[in-house]
């Protein structure tokens, strides 16, 4: 299991912390797949409820990690497309149709994909 998504589960509630404070929680394809794999995980667990997500440290999320998608997005417009912003589409397309209740616990600046997954 990665380290850049905490996963804890106590009294029914699942609580997902995004956790790349360094990054300001920034959204890479790692952490990406690490909320949907979370979700996938916590949809089939009759014991949970509901979701929480937080980030850890000062942010809850900067949003996309643009220094990771950096080579895509030179590469042009299929490839940004394919590796920078299909990921986090997916992402919050899982968010929006979990059924599950999910609620953000913002602690901090929420810009860009962080807001959308706010929003979602």
């Amino acid at each position: 299991m990665s380290n850049v998504l905490r996963v804890e589960t106590n009294n029914r509630v699942a609580l997902l912390t995004l956790n790349r404070p360094e990054k300001l929680n920034a959204l890479s394809n790692e952490l990406l797949a690490a909320i949907i794999g979370a979700l996938d995980a916590i949809e089939l667990d009759p014991d949970v409820r509901a979701v929480v997500i937080t980030g850890a440290g000062r942010a809850f999320s900067a949003g996309a990690d643009i220094s990771a998608f950096q080579r895509h997005m030179e590469a042009g417009a299929t490839q940004a497309i394919a590796h920078f912003m299909r990921p986090g589409h997916l992402m919050t397309r899982r968010v929006e149709s979990f059924c599950k209740p999910i609620i953000a616990a913002v602690n901090g600046l929420a810009f860009g994909g962080g807001c959308e997954l706010v929003l979602q």
